[in-house]
């Protein structure tokens, strides 16, 4: 059925099936650009906090003299002067302090320190960074894990024990007093360094693939894509279509004897068409002089 159209009907088909491919390439597009902006962005987040970390634990704890009214939560205390005392917190308890601040501020990003071998239940991975765990440690070099779902972007990375992370998760003999007085002496304990000791796990709204491409895509944009697809269709129905009409038009009427229709045809040119022209004008010459010849033997 295709095969027996018109070259315009099948040069609209053609034509059209170009634009739905495109859409769809620039939707895949989109959708790439959007997942990469969001992982980037996640990315930052848990950086952030990989520094955090590092910050603390390479000064072993961090002293406070007061706690926050949202986070009662330290690991030991000592008294400074008569009826004052101070409060440390290490890595994972000021990172947690850290996420419940963000938690409950404007920021888009919010983020959680989790382990499959928590120390505090709070700590308890859901069931995405439960999966993230296995992933990251099952599958050696695998940067990050990451999901969409419910509205929202779900990113993990892995948190890589260092030599500065033994003292509290290594050999329980060499831990602080604190530690083993706040959390015993069984859990979270005979990591090596480069150990995958938990995740920093980030979640983010997901953005919808128009916002996405609002971001790139404006009115001077799509009219020059609208203006770019007008030249391609006129250019394709004027040049080649409505000449190859004219020329079979003309061609039926030189069958019908009509010898003396004009064919013009310029013979410098490169086009296909005007050589087709050219060939079909010898043709009704070689049909005039073979005529003359059939009245002169006549």
């Amino acid at each position: 059925m295709f095969t027996q159209s018109s070259i315009q009907a099948k040069h609209s088909f053609v034509f059209m099936m170009a634009i739905i491919l495109m859409g769809l390439g620039f939707y895949l597009g989109v959708q790439d650009l959007k997942l990469k902006q969001l992982r980037n962005e996640a990315r930052a987040v848990a950086e952030q906090v990989v520094s955090f970390r590092a910050w603390v634990a390479n000064s072993g704890v961090v002293w406070v003299d007061q706690l926050s009214a949202d986070f009662h939560d330290y690991l030991g205390e000592k008294m400074v002067q008569e009826g004052e005392k101070i409060f440390s917190k290490n890595p994972a308890l000021a990172t947690r302090e850290l996420s419940t601040i963000v938690a409950k501020s404007s920021t888009r990003a919010t983020f959680r320190v989790t382990s499959d071998d928590y120390r505090n239940p709070i700590n308890a991975p859901d069931e995405f960074e439960k999966r993230a765990l296995r992933t990251l440690k099952e599958e050696s070099g695998q940067g990050f894990v990451e999901n969409i779902g419910n509205g929202k972007y779900f990113y993990a990375q892995p948190i890589y024990v260092k030599k500065s992370c033994l003292r509290c998760h290594g050999d329980p003999k060499d831990a602080p007093r604190d530690v083993i007085e706040k959390y015993g002496d069984k859990r979270a304990f005979g990591y090596k360094v480069g150990d995958v000791r938990g995740i920093i796990s980030v979640a983010l709204p997901d953005v919808r693939a128009e916002e996405v491409a609002s971001s790139f895509i404006n009115p001077v944009t799509l009219g020059l894509i609208a203006v770019a697809f007008l030249m391609s269709y006129l250019y394709t129905h004027f040049s080649l279509i409505q000449r190859i009409k004219s020329l079979t038009k003309k061609t039926k009427l030189i069958a019908k004897g009509e010898l003396n229709t004009p064919l013009e045809a310029q013979l410098d040119s490169s086009d296909e068409i005007e050589h087709a022209t050219h060939a079909v004008d010898l043709l009704r010459r070689s049909l005039i002089v073979s005529m003359r010849h059939m009245h002169k033997e006549d």
